[in-house]
């Protein structure tokens, strides 16, 4: 009978996949966080990096020093309108995925990470371009 309850639950473990260590999603953000950008379809491979760390929480309940050790500092929310429109703080931290390639007129990702007051990660935010 428990063979039988293990089993059953098996659909339900195969559907959610293994999951990415948020290490290896940050890794692969980093790489691209300020090279040219030089077409539409690199934009979007950076894009959806940028969707699977939203997507798998990677930065939720990090530090500053931890978020800037693992993908950089952002720019200063005070500086970027995306950031009032997504009800960010002046102090949260914006990021343009990515640098404008030599011909490529953008857009790039955006990446927005809004922290509280302790300074650990509560929401993040991302401009998709795929």
């Amino acid at each position: 009978m428990r063979a039988a309850r293990l089993l059953s639950l098996l659909p339900l473990a195969l559907a959610c996949g293994p999951s990415i260590p948020p290490a290896q999603t940050l890794a692969s953000l980093a790489e691209v966080m300020n090279e040219p950008v030089d077409d539409a379809d690199e934009s979007a491979r950076n894009s959806q990096r940028v969707q699977t760390v939203v997507d798998n929480d990677s930065l939720m309940n990090m530090s500053r020093p931890e978020v800037e050790e693992l993908i950089g500092r952002g720019d200063p929310c005070s500086r970027h309108p995306r950031c009032i429109e997504n009800d960010f703080d002046g102090d949260d931290w914006f990021y343009d995925v990515g640098a404008l390639g030599e011909g490529y007129p953008g857009p790039v990702p955006i990446l927005i990470v809004g922290f509280d007051r302790e300074g650990k990660v509560v929401k993040v935010w991302n401009l998709r371009t795929h």
